[in-house]
């Protein structure tokens, strides 16, 4: 439920130590050893450069296992799951290294399993394909994000009990924070399809977010500087909250990027109010001293389980919203284009 940076990495490849070659003697033993791959890895990275030089190690065992297999055991029936994991694998490296190789390797080992997929490894392939278009998402397109919704319809309408659609369908739902509505039938359609307690209660925090929309923000708390601040005190002027912590280096980032776009704009114009999920108040107080910030920061220590946060269904960092001059919700990710967005508020009051 909770995303940082290293943690991303860590489930983007889920994999752990592998030999530098598969033994050809046992599939059933090799194809257990590929399976295990999916516990993660064993070491804790203590930096975003530590994590990245891991995923970057794995990544190389893991496809030497997996064409190892292919190769040394080629009229096994698990060649065509080696061979998928293989070209999403290769999809991920692609993105990892910002290389087009991999990419197009990936794109040819999907278009030679659609020649022999039979009509059980059909699923397989039809997911593998949803998932390689929502890695090659432009972030901006309208037209890629309806594409991908299209296709992902197509998969549950075709596979309707598939065990991965209630996932898929909150993996979805993420693309559309824009368009609340789209957004809330994804997730209520996934809802009563998860059987997973973590995705039921993932869905259930997107579900809470998304019916905040339009909606006035509950937001109450006393800051570290021991000032009270409820919603009324913000109205008035467009708001940013932007949710932080010093452990997700990335909401970090954003907080420095939220702090550049929002000195564009004309003093005093807008407000800002943080909450810091972070466990030790002297943590956070170091953040805003150390960020020269000098709005309201929240942080009661509890992290993750704290009561503002449960009630405002945040389950990942860095989340960044946008309220209007009402105090109402008005962007999910108002982060992408900041400025632009408080200036188009402050035009429609």
């Amino acid at each position: 439920m909770k995303k940082t940076f290293i943690h991303s990495l860590l489930v983007m490849l889920a994999l752990v130590a592998w030999p530098d070659r598969v033994r050809a003697a046992d599939a059933d033993q090799d194809w257990q050893a590929i399976l295990a791959l999916d516990a993660g890895p064993k070491e804790q990275p203590d930096s975003a450069d530590a994590a990245s030089r891991m995923v970057l190690s794995h990544l190389n065992r893991q496809e030497k296992a997996l064409r190892s297999f292919a190769a040394e055991h080629p009229q096994d029936a698990r060649v065509f799951e080696a061979r998928l994991r293989l070209a999403r694998l290769l999809q991920i490296r692609a993105d990892f290294e910002g290389t087009d190789k991999p990419r197009a390797e990936s794109r040819s080992i999907l278009e030679q399993l659609e020649k022999t997929a039979t009509p059980e490894q059909r699923p397989e392939l039809e997911f593998a394909r949803v998932a390689r278009m929502m890695r090659t998402l432009s972030p901006g397109s309208a037209t890629q994000r309806e594409e991908v919704l299209k296709a992902a319809r197509q998969f549950q309408a075709s596979y309707p009990a598939d065990r991965r659609l209630p996932a898929l369908l909150a993996e979805i739902a993420t693309l559309f924070d824009s368009q609340p509505s789209k957004k809330e039938d994804l997730l209520q359609d996934a809802l009563p399809l998860a059987t997973d307690e973590d995705l039921k209660a993932r869905i259930m925090d997107d579900l809470k977010r998304v019916r905040l929309v339009g909606q006035e923000v509950p937001l109450h708390f006393t800051s570290l500087g021991g000032k009270e601040v409820k919603i009324d005190d913000l109205f008035g002027r467009p708001t940013f909250v932007i949710f932080f912590a010093n452990f997700s280096p990335p909401s970090i980032t954003a907080l420095d990027r939220l702090q550049q776009e929002i000195a564009t704009l004309p003093k005093g114009s807008v407000r800002i109010v943080g909450i810091c999920l972070d466990e030790r108040r002297e943590v956070a107080a170091g953040l805003v001293k150390g960020h020269n910030i000098t709005w309201p920061v929240a942080c009661d220590g509890k992290s993750w389980l704290g009561p503002l946060v449960r009630d405002l269904g945040i389950n990942a960092l860095p989340t960044v919203w946008l309220l209007d001059a009402h105090g109402k919700l008005r962007s999910l990710n108002a982060l992408e284009a900041a400025a632009a967005r408080a200036q188009q508020l402050m035009r429609e009051r």
